[in-house]
């Protein structure tokens, strides 16, 4: 179920509504008094998130020195509420300058209710790409000034943008040089004994690409991810390729990856969004290398005193 939510409210640390904007007719205009009564003078903001008071429920997140709070009156998809919240905070930074804060809120009250018209109908999200929605709302905030200056880049045919198939990416697109960087960035977590034996390791990682590209390219990135050599193996009717291979356990891509594609062949298919982005993330749990082992040596030397000496022993993999 969508979120459905029937108001958001933008609050200071003091309770004080700096913002918000009723989507439906179920509840009243005092919705906020009871979440400042019984959640904020109660000091239960880092209990949980989620409240319901009455016939209520209330779904809060703390973006720098704001509360943004939505207020639903029946069942609701909490993960997507939140997941609204984020990437409606993106796209007012985008508008900022990269602040959001209470002040920022303030200088761009006009801009904000505006946006909140186009980014949720009637309870219901809608399209929160700032990409998009920059080509048809071009008013600018109030930016802070230590950020960037914006673009003065051309936005034809916003039209076709907003329906378009590939909403993310402007076409016309022209670069002298066509380039495209390529960055993976992995995080490896670890939990072992005092004995140094490992009880759990994986990674989380991430591809981020950087791609500077006219017109509108299909790109392709092949994985060596052991379910995608299998399915490669099986179409082809031969045994697996030989090499490294890897088990990816989540897989989470961004919207421009063709999912049709890479569920039949397990290819990485997509026409990139102009500039930065995140293309996937990905977890492993299986035949993860660790790159070093920590040694602790821990002493007790009397009651309220102990020594501890840590090693960093490297790991050397043969080939």
């Amino acid at each position: 179920m969508p979120v459905a939510a029937s108001a958001i409210y933008f609050l200071n640390l003091r309770g004080d509504v700096l913002i918000n904007r009723l989507y439906r007719d179920d509840v009243g205009g005092n919705m906020v008094d009871a979440f400042r009564t019984h959640i904020m003078q109660t000091k239960e903001l880092g209990t949980c998130p989620v409240r319901q008071i009455g016939g209520c429920s209330f779904f809060y997140m703390r973006i720098s020195n704001v509360y943004i709070v939505i207020v639903v009156s029946s069942n609701a998809n909490v993960a997507c509420a939140f997941k609204f919240v984020v990437e409606a905070v993106a796209l007012f930074k985008s508008y900022f300058g990269g602040a959001f804060d209470e002040d920022a809120i303030r200088n761009n009250f006009v801009l904000i209710y505006e946006l909140l018209d186009e980014i949720m109908d009637f309870g219901y999200p809608q399209n929160l790409s700032p990409e998009i929605l920059k080509l048809y709302i071009t008013q600018e905030g109030v930016r802070s000034p230590f950020s960037s200056k914006p673009s003065d880049r051309p936005v034809p045919n916003a039209t076709l943008q907003v329906t378009g198939a590939v909403g993310w990416r402007r076409e016309g697109l022209v670069y002298k040089k066509n380039e495209v960087f390529l960055d993976i960035v992995e995080s490896v977590n670890l939990l072992m004994s005092s004995k140094g034996v490992v009880l759990r390791s994986d990674v989380t990682g991430k591809i981020l690409m950087k791609c500077f590209l006219s017109g509108m390219p299909d790109l392709k990135l092949g994985l060596n991810d052991k379910i995608g050599l299998e399915k490669e193996s099986q179409l082809k009717s031969r045994p697996t390729k030989s090499g490294k291979t890897i088990e990816l356990d989540d897989v989470t891509f961004h919207q421009c990856v063709n999912l049709t594609r890479f569920n039949s062949e397990k290819t990485v298919s997509f026409v990139p969004p102009d500039g930065e982005f995140e293309l996937m993330k990905y977890r492993i749990t299986e035949g993860v290398n660790l790159p070093f082992k920590v040694l602790p040596t821990i002493k007790e030397l009397g009651r309220t005193r102990m020594e501890v000496n840590v090693k960093n022993k490297k790991i050397s993999w043969a080939n």
